[in-house]
């Protein structure tokens, strides 16, 4: 007897209210239909706007996709708690319109899925507006807007954002506003390149490692996040930071000064730093000093230790760490809204449960066992256990 368990318990050719589900499924077994595709890129072809298209978990890579249309893009989880725990697993995204410019990835879902780079707002026919794109529950190397068109309306959250590359993982090159990056595993930072800047909020992130944000212009509200360095000199903004909010944020470890010319710099000036909590950064003044024209803040707390429960100074990131504020922490209840200071703070606190031992944001089965002999006319036990989430 063969058992094929699909992560939704996906019926195919139903559509609910004009929505039709669509799979890429690259495993060796498979199933055929009209609605099923080796690729990613095949599927969604086939796809029209609202429509939604799984991503079967596979031992096997699938291929990178170009997203001209508004679709629902969805795998099992990048952290899967179930037996087999394959993840979907692909290439690039390319979040783009067509040629004559009558369509666009506007209202793009992304979730669930393990890929390379994301790259938002890429030009095939006229420059447009890309709009209102959701990211979450990721796992992701790079999200680079390559200059291309500009974004309005971009949430990336629940995400672990591993890049490498020129040490960021999230990088708008053009006007971005309405950007949302919150609840996040970052390893290394997040770009809002000076170029016309919007109105955007970096919130309740993990930052770890290195370099972090570079920002510019007002409106820019970076609070509730934990910079955290993983060795001595590590800075919480690299070369640019200007008219932000820096608020309720913890800075552990990490400078909350600029790398690049240092807080005697043009580049850092008029930001207001308010409720942070700063330890062990080598300079726990804060506002930070030095030359920077025009920083202020009041109500921060330097030299204190955040009292997390197990998170060793200057080290490389584990996902055994844990950020819990131990009881007498100076950052319980201290924000400037009555909240923690931190990422379990502020209007989106992180869980109980560290963000790498979270699970697939898809219902899955996590446990399928069955006998291995049935005898005919006998009656088949089988033992499930499944998560909603």
């Amino acid at each position: 007897m063969k058992t094929y368990v699909l992560f939704l318990l996906t019926i195919f050719s139903i559509s609910v209210s004009a929505q039709t589900v669509w799979v890429a499924d690259n495993n060796f077994n498979a199933p055929t239909g009209t609605n099923v595709f080796s690729t990613i890129q095949a599927a969604v072809n086939a796809a029209s706007a609202g429509d939604i298209v799984q991503v079967q978990p596979s031992p096997n890579t699938y291929g990178n996709v170009s997203i001209n249309k508004q679709l629902t893009l969805m795998g099992i989880g990048f952290n899967v708690d179930k037996d087999i725990p394959l993840q979907s697993n692909m290439g690039n995204i390319t979040l783009t319109n067509n040629i004559d410019n009558t369509s666009d990835a506007d209202g793009t879902i992304i979730k669930g899925l393990n890929f390379k780079y994301l790259y938002p707002a890429v030009n095939t026919g006229p420059s447009y507006l890309l709009q209102n794109i959701l990211v979450k529950n990721c796992q992701i190397q790079y999200i680079y807007n390559n200059g291309g068109s500009p974004i309005d309306g971009f949430e990336v959250r629940d995400c672990y954002i591993t890049s490498l590359i020129g040490s960021y993982g999230i990088y708008f090159i053009l006007k971005a506003t309405n950007v949302i990056i919150r609840n996040n595993l970052l390893l290394f930072g997040i770009i809002f390149n000076s170029t016309n800047p919007g109105s955007n909020i970096i919130t309740n992130n993990i930052i770890y490692g290195g370099i972090h944000v570079v920002a510019d212009g007002t409106n820019t509200i970076i609070t509730n996040n934990n910079f955290i360095a993983s060795s001595g000199g590590d800075s919480g903004f690299k070369s640019r930071l200007r008219d932000c909010i820096v608020t309720n944020n913890i800075f552990y470890g990490s400078t909350p000064s600029i790398s690049t010319g240092g807080t005697t710099s043009s580049n850092f000036q008029r930001n207001v730093f308010t409720n942070n909590l700063v330890f062990s950064t080598g300079d726990d003044t804060m506002p930070p000093t030095g030359g920077g024209a025009g920083n202020s803040g009041t109500g921060n707390i330097t030299g204190v230790s955040p009292s997390f429960t197990n998170v060793p100074l200057l080290n490389t990131w584990s996902s055994g760490y844990d950020f819990t504020l131990q009881g007498g922490s100076a950052a319980i209840n201290a924000g400037s809204d009555g909240t923690d200071i931190g990422i379990s703070g502020g209007s989106y606190p992180f869980p109980t449960t560290n963000l790498v031992l979270k699970t697939t944001a898809a219902p899955v089965i996590q446990i399928l066992n069955t006998s291995t002999i049935i005898n005919p006319g006998d009656n088949l036990p089988v033992r499930i256990k499944a998560n909603s989430n």
